[in-house]
């Protein structure tokens, strides 16, 4: 698009774009906006004629943004977001905000922090909801596309697009059931070693262990394989037992005889309601770092949500 088309074009055009990226349809984008569906069949045929490019096709699952609606979309979600605020309030108010905000966090990082957000968000912004979703492999590409305004997690790489903020680090400990036969004053690496162990191994882990770098988002796959135990790489070690989730771990470890290793700050939340026995273990490995990513640029709703976790994941 050159200077001239640009000075012409109805910024409006955009928030249809926006809708259609989102919701990958012309029905939804339309009852989203309070448009009908011509309506925005209209407003993507001055778009297209506009910047050259289809930019949506229709697939399978409804329409398909082209590689070029896909660069778009975040530059132009960010140009709107700032015609927003500067016509909004200039500061956000949580005492009388609506806004719903959508969170992707693992179960752990749900149990660990979320309880005292979620009591302090129903006193600050009753008003707001906070919708929280298990991750899956298209993080970065719910970001970009605003289906998502946060993820909480353990990340190798986070493109430059987004902004991230380490919140707290944790590390691994071995638990054991309570009563458990071999429990003394002081239980050894040895003794732990000569137990059955459980191991934490998902579709949903190795799943997220491939995501491609370039798409924006990479997590850690397994915290956990730096650690060792009788002088035994915890990745060498041939489990009888595995489990997908470390809340399967703890059921597990409650009612066996087996050790599981499990993040620090989930153990001892079981050890505390007197599920599990937490044991130290030489064979520690570096702790892992926890932190939120947003899309750059972010102010207001999503500033406030991103200190509050943050205040909540330092003091808890």
């Amino acid at each position: 698009m050159n200077d001239a088309h640009f000075n012409t074009l109805d910024l409006n055009l955009l928030r249809v774009f926006l809708a259609l990226l989102e919701e990958e349809s012309a029905t939804r984008a339309g009852e989203r906006l309070g448009l009908t569906q011509s309506a925005v069949s209209h407003a993507l045929g001055r778009l297209r004629a506009a910047l050259g490019d289809e930019l949506f096709e229709r697939g399978a699952s409804g329409l398909q943004a082209t590689p070029r609606a896909v660069e778009m979309g975040p530059a132009i979600r960010s140009a709107l977001k700032a015609l927003e605020e500067a016509v909004s309030p200039a500061k956000f108010d949580p005492a009388t905000t609506e806004r719903v905000f959508h969170v992707a966090a693992s179960a752990y990082a749900n149990s660990v922090v979320m309880p005292v957000v979620v009591r302090r968000l129903l006193a600050e912004a009753p008003g707001a909801k906070l919708h929280l979703v298990a991750p899956t492999s298209n993080l970065a590409e719910d970001l970009d596309r605003g289906r998502l305004d946060m993820v909480i997690g353990a990340f190798d790489y986070v493109a430059e697009r987004f902004a991230y903020t380490p919140l707290f680090e944790d590390t691994g400990v071995w638990v054991i059931r309570s009563g458990h036969p071999a429990l003394s004053p002081e239980i050894s690496d040895e003794v732990l070693a000569k137990l059955p162990r459980l191991l934490i191994s998902s579709a949903e882990t190795r799943d997220l262990a491939r995501e491609r770098r370039g798409v924006g988002l990479q997590r850690i796959a397994s915290w956990g394989e730096g650690y060792a135990l009788g002088g035994v790489a915890l990745r060498e070690i041939d489990s009888p037992i595995s489990v997908p989730d470390p809340y399967s771990a703890l059921v597990m470890v409650g009612e066996t005889d087996v050790a599981a290793l499990l993040p620090r700050r989930l153990a001892l939340l079981a050890e505390q309601a007197g599920r599990v026995v937490v044991i130290e273990s030489d064979g520690a490995a570096p702790p892992f770092t926890v932190g939120a990513v947003v899309r750059q640029g972010e102010r207001g709703a999503i500033d406030w949500l991103l200190a509050l976790i943050r205040q909540v994941a330092r003091t808890s």
